[in-house]
């Protein structure tokens, strides 16, 4: 038990030292089908997913009671891997782990170590995941997933999301901005759906923002260019601001058209918000998936244009 709290622990500082986003926590068992030594045996999973982008920590203790096991003379199996997991822009994502805390050489100078990989399978909320370790062979679990504010879920969520869009109209809304207490900014969508917004030819770009998949994060690369946006702002007070949302072409142009309308209003929000700048030269639109700039790199497509007029 000490070497699994251990490397829970690792794996809470880990998670904290980093500052990483909010991650996905994962809870699930499992099975070992065919330990050469000790045949079947339980494990239980316990994961971060997703602290940063689509890496995440996993640590999976394995245990089997009243069982001789001669790496370590004892009357009981344990094993506690530890590692990464990777979720990538589908239902699958990867993981590969080992175990460093009982790792050992044999006479002849050999290393000993537990160690895995793997592939899951998302399904909703519910992860199923297969691995090989060596050492122990073939490994079956299922698990499940408790999504954390801030980092939606590409494949529940949003999904959810798109299927109730596509069945409606889009209609009249108001994004709101709270500045203070008193002062709010107000943007009325029009009803129809605005097909392509045709760029001033007064616009200067002055930055691109990158987004996460069918999401408002901003991608790692991203996340510090605010304040250089904010600095060129304020060496240029007198011009407008306009902020155009762009989103990768799934889903329908009603649902892509809010995304985009979304991800440039989070900046608007943090712009005045964060750094003070006027409401009133901030102008927010979206062109939703109607104006990509790349036909092979989809997650080019996935930005917010932030000008200056």
């Amino acid at each position: 038990m000490k070497k699994f709290f251990t490397s829970l622990f690792t794996l809470m500082a880990l998670a904290t030292f980093a500052q990483f986003q909010a991650p996905k926590l994962e809870i699930g068992l499992g099975l070992g089908a065919n330990h050469p030594e000790v045949g079947a045996f339980g494990k239980m999973n316990i994961a971060a997913n997703e602290l940063f982008g689509g890496l995440g920590l996993y640590v999976s203790p394995e245990y089997k009671p009243n069982v001789y096991f001669s790496e370590d003379d004892t009357d009981y199996y344990f094993r506690i891997p530890v590692g990464l997991t990777f979720r990538t822009n589908t239902p699958i994502s990867l993981h590969a782990g080992l175990d460093p805390f009982t790792a050992y050489k044999d006479a002849s100078g050999q290393l000993h170590m537990r160690k895995e990989l793997g592939i899951r399978y998302h399904l909703g909320p519910w992860v199923l995941q297969t691995s090989y370790g060596f050492y122990a062979g073939s490994t079956f679990g299922v698990g499940y997933q408790f999504n954390t504010e801030g980092s939606p879920d590409p494949y529940t969520s949003k999904q959810k999301n798109r299927r109730m869009l596509d069945r409606e109209a889009l209609q009249p809304r108001v994004d709101t901005v709270t500045i203070t207490d008193t002062i709010i900014i107000e943007r009325v969508v029009i009803k129809e759906m605005v097909k392509e917004v045709e760029k001033e030819p007064t616009l200067t770009l002055i930055a691109t923002v990158r987004f996460e998949f069918n999401s408002t994060a901003y991608t790692a690369s991203s996340r510090g260019l605010i304040e250089d946006i904010v600095n060129t702002i304020k060496a240029d007070p007198n011009r407008q601001i306009v902020l155009i949302g762009h989103t990768d072409e799934a889903g329908s142009e009603n649902f892509n058209y809010i995304l985009g309308m979304e991800r440039a209003q989070r900046i608007a929000n943090e712009l005045a918000i964060t750094y003070g700048i006027p409401s009133g030269q901030i102008d927010v639109r979206s062109e939703g998936k109607t104006n990509p700039i790349s036909d092979d790199d989809k997650s080019k497509n996935r930005r917010v244009g932030v000008y200056l007029k």
